[in-house]
């Protein structure tokens, strides 16, 4: 048998310290799992009341309030016309001139362009590099 290369070693160690520390940490985790089920297990212990310090005496139970009426319900609204719902964009434009200003200028616009490749650049291919 020879000698073991020091790359070989040092590898090996590396790898020995991470499984070490692995290990450490799903020790921790199981001490810390087990510590909050004997938590959820016991009993809150009760409170105990403070030392009445200022000289006043304790608050007296509070009496049962009074059942409150039941009213009716009320008819649901009138639901809006259908014909005022259907034409959106008219009332956010307030007239059909402004809606055909609108029109016209989307028209003119055109789509946004921002997500398309440049001129000259191959589909499927970035900026710097020619298309495969």
């Amino acid at each position: 048998m020879g000698k073991f290369p020091p790359e070989l070693l040092i590898i090996i160690l590396i790898g020995g310290l991470l499984l070490l520390n692995f290990l450490a940490q799903r020790v921790a985790a199981r001490q810390q799992q087990e510590e909050e089920m004997a938590k959820q297990a016991e009993p809150p212990a009760p409170d105990e009341p403070l030392p009445d310090i200022w000289g006043r005496t304790q608050p007296a139970p509070a009496a049962a309030l009074p059942a409150m009426p039941v009213r009716p319900v009320a008819e649901p609204p009138i639901a809006v016309h259908a014909r005022a719902r259907r034409h959106g964009a008219r009332s956010f434009l307030q007239g059909r001139s402004n809606l055909q200003r609108a029109m016209v200028v989307m028209t003119v616009l055109g789509p946004c362009r921002a997500m398309e490749p440049p001129a000259g650049v191959a589909a499927g291919s970035s900026p710097g590099r020619p298309a495969q």
